[in-house]
């Protein structure tokens, strides 16, 4: 995967395999957003910007939230992807003004900070007046577009906790989780994570009875981010990361609500299933050594079985 270390690029270094398992690391940057920022967001159209991977769910979430909020021309994206040489590259064209300043997303990371230590990871959130990086967090970055929103609520007073709460259960206990299903050296690691996976998927799929979405018929930003792992579950993660005892097609109401989000104005135009299979068979994880990228499953996203009330 490789990382910066004291500014410098190290195409080797990984700190995120540990004795054969997989340990996300803590961003060192500072990811909250203060309220003059926020004010800022909505005004100046030419000066926010995300950066941001289609094969990454992070990313999904965070452009889904600009879709949702209405937010496209005061937030544009500037894609990030291909094979990763120095981490992730910035794809041609996009808004991004100074466009030939920037080819790999750590220089955004050294911009920011000159001697940074860490992963540069995507999406994030990128202020050209000031050039540095305004948040690397794509759950700030998501209820930041959530609070200036004039379309929707998002991340309403009123569920907020129970919401954040939510977002760090399915993140640890299902998006994190695949990945240390799908990076994992060894056995037992892999069956703990796989495991940890299907029970969450489970228990997931009980708290849908009777319901549209998590919390009940309004959709948040809980909902958003299980929909970008989902998307990718029988394409990816069944797949290439080894989760593989059960589909997504194979949870009736997981199935329905991932249907009834990309069906959703605006929804199914984020999602690039060819980007994110290149992304995870030729990126993410070792053992792929001959670079094969496994073809699209025959899923009919376009179904409204079971949307009608």
């Amino acid at each position: 995967m490789g990382m910066l270390i004291n500014g410098k690029w190290d195409d080797v270094l990984d700190r995120s395999m540990v004795s054969g398992t997989y340990r996300r690391e803590q961003s060192a940057l500072p990811t909250a957003i203060d309220a003059h920022t926020l004010q800022q967001l909505d005004k100046e159209h030419d000066r926010f910007f995300l950066i941001a991977s289609a094969s990454c769910p992070w990313s999904h979430g965070a452009v889904i939230t600009i879709v949702l909020t209405g937010l496209q021309e005061a937030v544009k994206v500037q894609w990030a992807g291909g094979p990763r040489r120095e981490g992730y590259g910035l794809l041609p064209g996009g808004p991004l003004p100074n466009r030939s300043e920037f080819q790999h997303v750590h220089q955004f990371y050294t911009s920011t900070i000159s001697d940074y230590t860490g992963r540069a990871t995507v999406p994030i959130l990128w202020d050209a007046k000031q050039s540095h990086i305004l948040s690397n967090s794509s759950t700030d970055i998501m209820v930041a577009f959530s609070t200036i929103s004039k379309s929707a609520d998002l991340h309403p007073a009123t569920l907020r906790n129970k919401i954040d709460e939510l977002i760090s259960y399915i993140f640890n206990d299902l998006s994190n989780a695949v990945y240390r299903a799908g990076k994992s050296q060894r056995q037992k690691e892999y069956d703990q994570a796989v495991d940890l996976v299907f029970r969450t998927l489970d228990e997931l799929e009980d708290r849908l009875e009777g319901s549209t979405f998590l919390f009940g018929n309004d959709l948040t930003l809980a909902d958003i981010r299980l929909f970008a792992t989902l998307i990718r579950f029988d394409t990816v993660y069944a797949t290439h990361f080894r989760c593989t005892r059960k589909r997504l097609v194979d949870y009736p109401r997981l199935w329905r609500f991932t249907r009834r989000i990309f069906q959703l104005p605006g929804i199914r135009q984020t999602v690039d299933f060819e980007e994110i299979r290149y992304g995870y068979y030729i990126n993410d994880g070792d053992h792929n050594p001959h670079g094969i990228i496994g073809q699209q499953p025959e899923i009919d996203w376009e179904s409204h079985e079971g949307l009608t009330d």
